[in-house]
Order: structure tokens, then C-alpha cells, then sequence
């Protein structure tokens, strides 16, 4: 796999770790009182940047700079 490819795969995998621990943090410190959605909406933004990633792979997939390998 190029650089070219992996760079955006890792940048995707960082950012959905990162929402994902926005949303943890969001659902520790909001209380239930207000009308906050903070947790949806950092939930929302994984869910949107795995299927990018997905996505990521599957079109690298499709143009050949992926291969799949069996496990011998």
C-alpha cells in the first residue's frame, strides 16, 4: 500500500477515535436536565466517518491499491 493511500485510512481512524471520545466525554459530563444532543451529534459523526472509511477501502479496493491475502 502507497503512503498516498494509508494517510487518509489513518487520518479517518484518528478522527473516529477522536469522536468517539468526545462522545464518551460528552455522555460523562452532560447531565440530563438540558436539551443537549452533544452526544448524538459526536455519535452521528463516527457513524458518518466509519462509513467513509468503508468507503476508503472499498474504492481502494476496486482501483487495485488494495489486495486481500489469505492467511497462509
Amino acid at each position: 500500500m502507497d503512503m498516498i493511500f494509508k494517510l487518509p485510512v489513518l487520518l479517518v481512524l484518528l478522527f473516529i477515535l477522536f469522536s468517539l471520545f468526545q462522545g464518551m466525554y460528552y455522555l460523562a459530563k452532560d447531565d440530563g436536565s438540558n436539551q443537549s444532543t452533544r452526544v448524538v451529534r459526536a455519535l452521528t459523526i463516527r457513524v458518518v466517518l466509519s462509513l467513509l472509511l468503508f468507503l476508503i477501502l472499498m474504492g481502494g479496493y476496486f482501483f487495485g491499491l488494495l489486495q486481500p491475502h489469505g492467511i497462509l
